[in-house]
């Protein structure tokens, strides 16, 4: 568990993901240009590249999420077996909160930063709100739910779309309803940390 400041994004993790599959692309156009037998048989060059290709596409749409589950779990299980009582987590497209309701802490995986797990108490939280994304037309396309932890603002989606949804649609209702319910969580961490506080203090 790591209680340093929160890091949404590892630069190098970032970096990589997006950039060591470009360059292997490059390296197989190289290759097939150096390398005659790839070269004077036009075939085979069209294979390679073409799998090297292919195989970056599906890293960037397939891979990348997988390897962040990966390591989210990972780290999840690090924490059951440390005492950290998840009474609720929810897994988002960006990152996974999970709540401690017993002790009062958060943990947070972030996607571009999946090798840490930030572990805070839940009194460090300064504002926490659900918004509802709601468009001047009436509906929304993102319902999400907000905290902020020194001076961080974390945003956890609870429903996205590439088109607006009428505000009673149950795909929204529904993502509210888990909006609501991680709020209510948070906030029942927030009063179990500020009892802690308070009995570390007497």
């Amino acid at each position: 568990m790591e209680t340093q400041k929160i890091k949404k994004v590892n630069p190098l993790y970032l970096l990589g993901n997006i950039f060591i599959p470009i360059m292997a692309i490059v390296l197989g156009i190289v290759l097939v240009v150096v390398i005659p037998p790839l070269h004077e048989n036009s075939g085979i060059g069209s294979i390679v590249i073409t799998v090297i290709f292919f195989g970056s596409v599906i890293w960037w749409a397939i891979g990348i999420g997988k390897m962040y589950e990966k390591k989210r779990d990972a780290k999840l299980k690090e924490l059951d077996g440390q005492g950290f009582v998840r009474n609720h987590t929810f897994n988002a497209d960006g990152c996974t909160v999970a709540v401690d309701m017993v002790h009062g802490n958060i943990a947070i995986v972030f996607k571009w930063n999946p090798s840490q797990c930030f572990v805070v108490p839940a009194n460090r939280v300064s504002k926490m709100w659900v918004d509802d994304g709601k468009t001047p037309m009436g509906g929304t396309s993102r319902v999400s739910f907000l905290f902020i932890v020194d001076d961080t603002k974390i945003r956890v989606n609870t429903f996205t779309s590439n088109k607006i949804w009428n505000m009673k649609s149950n795909y929204v209702l529904e993502a509210l309803s888990k909006a609501d319910m991680m709020i209510e969580a948070l906030k029942k961490a927030y009063a179990a940390a500020q009892g802690n506080a308070g009995a570390n203090m007497q």
